[in-house]
């Protein structure tokens, strides 16, 4: 993997002595990752949370920073996923009211069927996406008046003629995964690599550390083991225990972000080709755009000119009155999704995780895939297969919202 993904570690010397013991360790302190250790805690186990690089530090802190049913799913017809994730919306929106914002996002429509089209699939969305915690009273769904659409600079001189509003739940990710990662009391062992695991009797035993802040080892042993790498899977896998198999394919997607552009108020959610979705969303002082869709092999890629132009035309197409290579590009960023690994287009994938138990090392559980939204309840899935015990608090306990401090490190 390329050094360009992990930042280099912060000034200051971690406490933890070189022998940690602990009942379940965790690899990867992204969504995942921090969610389980939670669902741990709140169970009452110890565990540890290892990481090369900061707490949500990869790619939790590159997505959409949305937490949705996935509007997307009306398109393919997987409405189990969308109202899996409907019913997470709800559940995030209770349990982490600081980090979340109910929004009402506009879909266009080019021609009266797609409206009417539009009207009856979103109604629909909204229908079994009713539990909203917080929706704000002053926000509509449903059709969008046509002269407030057209107040909208982004209607002008573009193929749209109308609009449906529909519910959905913007988020800050990063900030999401360190809450989840705050609420836990894991021993967080950030900003170390693994250089080697010691096994016996077909279960690992312990994993031997580096801390990257100063070279110090350390050693971890654990009961179990779960490895939440994400897009790193595959190249972790093949570099620990010399194994060749592709257990997941990888999609990346930019988002630029622009200077506001005035009159741009609700985030537009528009209908691309081969099913994917153009979002235009103003959000912290900014209009982020995106996303574009390309299989790579591996978990950190650059952005390619080629991305930034295909991304440039879609706008220009769609919303051709405003002049999007003269704003000021203030930013952008490139995440990609890990998506189980099966035949076809990445964009005709699911987004949905499986929890798979190593063949070989009998302790080990491997989360492929996945997605923000409904991360924790598949963490408070594989809690209870740990654990035997369910934990209905896991859907309604407050976030301890993270401090930026740690007594470890001085």
């Amino acid at each position: 993997m390329s050094e360009a993904a992990w930042p280099a570690p912060p000034e200051g010397r971690c406490d933890l002595p070189a022998a940690l013991d602990t009942e379940v360790a965790i690899l990867g302190a992204g969504i995942h990752g921090a969610a389980l250790a939670r669902e741990l805690t709140l169970r009452g186990v110890a565990c540890a949370l290892v990481d090369r690089g900061a707490v949500g530090g990869g790619t939790s802190q590159w997505s959409s920073q949305l937490l949705h049913g996935g509007i997307r799913y009306m398109l393919t017809g997987d409405i189990r996923q969308m109202r899996e994730g409907l019913a997470e919306r709800a559940t995030w929106s209770r349990i982490a009211p600081g980090r979340c914002r109910w929004e009402a996002f506009w879909m266009p429509h080019r021609s009266w069927p797609e409206g009417l089209a539009h009207r009856f699939g979103i109604g629909l969305y909204d229908h079994w996406g009713a539990e909203r915690p917080g929706w704000p009273a002053e926000l509509r769904l449903g059709g969008v008046p046509s002269p407030i659409f057209e107040a909208d600079p982004r209607s002008a001189r573009g193929p749209f003629r109308g609009a449906t509003a529909y519910a959905d739940l913007m988020t800050w990710d990063r900030e999401l995964t360190r809450d989840l990662a705050a609420s836990s009391e894991a021993q967080r062992l950030d900003f170390h690599d693994v250089l080697a695991f010691e096994d016996a009797a077909g279960e690992l035993r312990t994993a031997v550390l580096r801390d990257r802040r100063d070279g110090t080892p350390r050693r971890l042993s654990a009961r179990r083991w779960v490895f939440a790498l994400g897009p790193w899977t595959d190249g972790a896998m093949a570099g620990w225990f010399g194994e060749d198999r592709k257990r997941l394919r990888l999609s990346s997607g930019i988002h630029l972000w622009f200077d506001p552009v005035p009159g741009c108020e609700r985030p537009w959610a528009i209908r691309r080709p081969k099913g994917r979705i153009l979002f235009v969303i103003p959000r912290d002082g900014l209009l982020q755009v995106g996303t574009t869709e390309r299989e790579v092999d591996e978990g950190w890629v650059p952005i390619l000119e080629a991305e930034r132009e295909e991304l440039f035309g879609a706008l220009e197409t769609n919303l051709p009155a405003i002049p999007w290579r003269s704003l000021p590009l203030r930013a952008e960023e490139l995440g990609v999704r890990p998506l189980v690994a099966a035949s076809g287009l990445t964009t005709h994938l699911s987004r949905e995780a499986v929890l798979e138990r190593h063949a070989h090392l009998r302790n080990l559980t491997l989360v492929l895939g996945g997605k923000l939204t409904t991360a924790r309840a598949l963490m408070d899935r594989l809690a209870t297969d740990l654990t035997g015990t369910a934990c209905p608090a896991s859907r309604t306990a407050p976030l301890r919202v993270w401090d930026g401090q740690d007594p470890r490190i001085r």
